[in-house]
This record gives C-alpha cells, sequence and structure tokens, in this order.
C-alpha cells in the first residue's frame, strides 16, 4: 500500500476542511467501503497526531483488513449491524473519548454499495461527533468485482482526494431528521466522488 500509493501524483480538494479538524478528536471520516485502499493510507500518512480507529465488520473478510490496520499500527474495532452492533458503537465512542478520530464506511460491511446506512449517523449522534465526508479516484487502478467495486491504486498515476464539509448531528435529532442527515451524507458522498472524478478527467459513475 504505502508503496504503490506514493508512486502517484496527489491533488486534494478540500485540503483546508482536512488540516482545519484533523488533529482536533472527535472526528469521523465516512468514506464508501470500496474506497478504503488510499484513503486509509492518506490519514496514516498526514494525520500525526491522533490515531485512527477503523471499525471493520467481524465477517472472514473482515480479518484481512484487521491484519493490515495492526500492520499499520492503527486500532480496530470490530461489528457491524448484523454482529457486535451495540458493542461496537460503544467501543467507538470510547475511542472517540481518548481524543481517537474514527473511520467508518457507511455502505459496509455488505452494502448496497453506495448508499449510506444509518449506523454512522446513530454514532455521530452519540458521541456528538463531526462526520467529515471523503472520497478519491485515480488514473490507475484495478475495480475488482466485488459489491463495493473495491479499488486498488497501481503506481505511476494520479490520485485526486475531495473533502467535504462537516456533518454534525444534534444529540436531540428525531427519527425523521436522522433520515434528513443519512441523505445529506449520502449525496456529499456521490457528489465527491463526481468532484473527483471530474478533475482527473475520468467518466462519472
Amino acid at each position: 500500500m504505502r508503496f504503490t500509493c506514493s508512486l502517484n501524483k496527489l491533488s486534494v480538494s478540500g485540503q483546508d476542511i482536512f488540516e482545519r479538524y484533523t488533529e482536533e478528536s472527535n472526528n469521523i471520516f465516512a468514506f464508501w467501503h470500496g474506497r478504503l485502499f488510499y484513503l486509509t493510507y492518506y490519514n496514516i500518512k498526514n494525520v500525526k497526531k491522533r490515531t485512527l480507529s477503523i471499525l471493520i465488520s467481524m465477517s472472514r473478510d473482515g480479518d484481512y483488513g484487521v491484519a493490515l490496520a495492526n500492520k499499520l499500527g492503527q486500532n480496530v474495532v470490530r461489528g457491524s449491524r448484523s454482529r457486535g452492533g451495540h458493542q461496537a458503537i460503544r467501543t467507538l465512542a470510547a475511542q472517540i473519548s481518548a481524543g481517537n478520530n474514527i473511520v467508518m464506511t457507511p455502505d459496509g460491511p455488505r452494502g448496497p454499495a453506495f448508499r449510506v446506512n444509518e449506523g454512522v449517523i446513530r454514532v455521530a449522534q452519540l458521541t456528538r461527533s463531526r462526520i467529515i465526508p471523503v472520497s478519491y479516484q485515480a488514473t490507475r487502478r484495478k475495480e475488482l468485482k466485488s459489491w463495493d467495486r473495491f479499488i486498488i491504486v497501481k503506481p505511476f498515476g494520479k490520485v485526486h482526494v475531495a473533502f467535504g464539509e462537516p456533518i454534525e448531528v444534534p444529540r436531540d435529532s428525531t427519527t425523521e431528521e436522522v433520515e434528513g442527515y443519512r441523505k445529506e451524507l449520502e449525496e456529499a458522498l456521490l457528489e465527491l466522488d463526481r468532484v473527483c472524478a471530474e478533475k482527473l478527467g475520468l467518466k462519472t459513475m
């Protein structure tokens, strides 16, 4: 990951958002499950004072993610909607309180792809954390034939990363308001996908 990602020319939209918030705690970086490869590398490379706590499902596929996160010196929280969800939320809240930032893939671990589940909104509501949407695209990549269309970046290309404005969910939000924030995050991520493709001269999804 470090080798292939470092051999790409990087450009960034919303760099000011990243710089404004990421050395603080109370951040939830939210991006599509298929964008884990480069964005994990980007955050580890650029956030020096805060450890990432990455939510990874308790599936067999998730075991590979755990091995990678551990190798990169990051924390892992296991759980999903179907297995260990309540305990995972409590652990994520503890990680936020300890000053860590957390990573969630709002369409994971089983999809549907590119549709936000409300779990990330509920965690933000509980922990009073800001959600920072982010996406990327690459000119040289392999897109796997998996449910999430997982992107593996190849060397010697261009990568564009785009950050969106933070989304904050009040603690007293109603069910209807939570759904509104869910839609807002989904629209923000899709828009960031479009921005990344446009910056690199690629076709949008």
